[in-house]
């Protein structure tokens, strides 16, 4: 019997989660849950003002995006999982997963130079990010500095295995050598 695989990919902002999650769903022919686009499903639903209600909206998604990733494993179905997993209480529930549904856990860690990272971020505001995410950068750009373009994250010390991938230059990501160690 094969057991389901819960692979999760996390990093800092503008590390480039959606399009390596986007990239595994597709071949490997697996579900993807994205807590951004759960996030942008609710703002359609809900609306949106400003980063106080998009800093709220982002807490009510989260249990959704668990629970979601907690159906399809009940049912023995693979997936992955798009979101920062920057925290360490995200370890308790992705080891928890991981042991109740006896799923694989897989670990696809992006990292960027901040700098590269913020460029994007900033590009990405200024063009195709949903506005509900209030990431106008009159609104969050001291913040986010802070918070996340003046470091360099770790991944989380989950009991499974961990690739490291840098996208600080998208085109030399190997998706073939991340498909084959996944």
């Amino acid at each position: 019997m094969t057991h389901p695989k819960l692979i999760i990919v996390g990093g800092s902002l503008a590390t480039g989660k959606s399009s390596i999650s986007k990239m595994i769903a597709q071949n490997l022919s697996v579900q993807r849950i994205s807590l951004d686009e759960i996030k942008e499903a609710m703002f359609d639903l809900g609306g949106y003002r400003d980063r106080e209600w998009s800093k709220e909206i982002g807490r009510m998604s989260f249990p959704i995006f668990r629970d979601l990733i907690g159906l399809h494993l009940s049912r023995g179905e693979s997936v992955v999982a798009d979101a920062t997993f920057l925290w360490l209480s995200d370890l308790d529930w992705l080891q928890e997963f991981s042991e109740c549904y006896h799923a694989e856990l897989i670990q696809i860690w992006l990292t960027a130079d901040p700098a590269i990272a913020r460029e994007r971020f900033l590009d990405r505001a200024n063009t195709d990010r949903h506005p509900g995410h209030n990431d106008a950068i009159e609104h969050v750009m001291d913040e986010f500095d802070e918070r996340f373009f003046n470091k360099t994250f770790i991944p989380l010390p989950i009991q499974g295995k961990t690739k490291i991938v840098d996208t600080t230059d998208f085109s030399t990501v190997d998706h073939d050598a991340i498909l084959g160690w996944i």
